[in-house]
């Protein structure tokens, strides 16, 4: 196993590709060349909320890993959202509406039933008429922490069996969208109080998925769970069993790993709510004001009292509008400069 200590995602990112460059072996899957490490790669970053992509070679767009956290957190998988802000995402869709395998049911709407998550605004199988349950796995973490603050059982699951293995007539399933994640573990340090999160991963694209945004909506979510579970921000530990890139990012992957300085942009912001409804009350406002931001019915930028959900609306107010705004972390301030063509 390769293993690692990074202080955020810069860090990550050089020496990462570093790593793939010395220890990568070329294998063809799907018809592409696949450059990857040939044991699991663990790794640690000891400061999460270092996540923001100031690499100049990397061409970092920040709207992706907000409008993916967004998605996320209110249990959505639709592409009417995701792919306003992301193209090509249609691209692993099996029909053109959904991501099957997308995390946000899985995550707020856990439920084990054979038929694919589908989920909108409004969930379209009837749970009580199948006699089955659905699950929050966002309220077992926060129940999990009430019942005992040292638990080890605060777990989310990513994987799906009944979903993801076999299709109704028991044959291999066949989509072109099997969750990379698999699980999600919250604990508290013993000896602090910090709350740290590991993130285990079957596979994982080092351009499109850990860089792009696996590690901002992981350290994203533990930033928020530390808020709620009112614990500090810990360490975020990422496995992934098979790490790689495809040859058409060689050249990108070259030209990261050669970068000689780098700089962390540190960044915890001060937070207004302090369980798990009172964040998803900021949820659905900030769901609904995207709505009408995408839709192009907004009015004037609100204040949702609150730096970190400023900060995450913002960041879909200047993607829509093409608006300048003023963000809390100042860094956004010079992606958002770099990427947006501002009025």
């Amino acid at each position: 196993m390769y293993t690692a200590e990074y202080t955020g995602i810069n860090s990550f990112l050089v020496g990462a590709s570093t790593l793939l460059i010395k220890e990568g072996v070329k294998r063809k899957t799907r018809g592409k060349l696949c450059i990857e490490l040939p044991k699991p790669f663990m790794f640690k970053i000891t400061n999460p909320t270092a996540r923001l992509v100031t690499v100049p070679e990397r061409r970092w767009n920040p709207i992706l890993p907000f409008a993916e956290s967004l998605w996320l957190a209110t249990g959505k998988n639709d592409l009417e959202f995701i792919g306003h802000y992301l193209k090509n995402m249609k691209n692993f869709s099996d029909d053109g509406e959904f991501l099957r395998g997308g995390y946000g049911p899985r995550l707020r709407k856990y439920n084990g039933i054979n038929d694919d998550y589908k989920i909108r605004n409004t969930y379209d199988i009837d749970i009580a008429k199948l006699n089955k349950s659905e699950v929050d796995q966002f309220g077992f973490i926060c129940k999990s922490f009430e019942k005992d603050k040292f638990t080890r059982q605060a777990i989310i699951n990513i994987g799906d069996p009944p979903k993801d293995c076999f299709d109704k007539k028991g044959n291999l399933k066949i989509t072109k969208d099997f969750p990379c994640t698999r699980l999600l573990h919250f604990q508290k340090q013993p000896k602090a109080n910090k709350l740290n999160l590991t993130v285990y991963m079957r596979s994982n694209d080092f351009v499109w998925g850990a860089s792009a945004v696996n590690i901002f909506n992981f350290t994203f979510m533990l930033e928020y769970f530390s808020q709620i579970l009112d614990l500090e921000i810990g360490e975020y530990y990422h496995i992934a069993n098979n790490f790689h890139y495809y040859e058409e990012f060689e050249d990108l992957v070259q030209s990261i790993s050669r970068t000689k300085t780098v700089e962390e942009s540190k960044f915890e912001y001060s937070k207004s709510f302090h369980n798990l409804s009172e964040f998803d009350e900021k949820i659905n406002l900030l769901k609904s004001e995207e709505e009408k931001l995408r839709s192009g019915k907004y009015a004037d930028l609100i204040d949702f009292k609150d730096d970190f959900f400023n900060d995450w609306y913002k960041a879909f107010y200047v993607f829509n509008t093409y608006k300048k705004v003023t963000f809390s972390n100042p860094i956004l301030n010079q992606l958002f400069l770099k990427y947006m063509p501002y009025e």
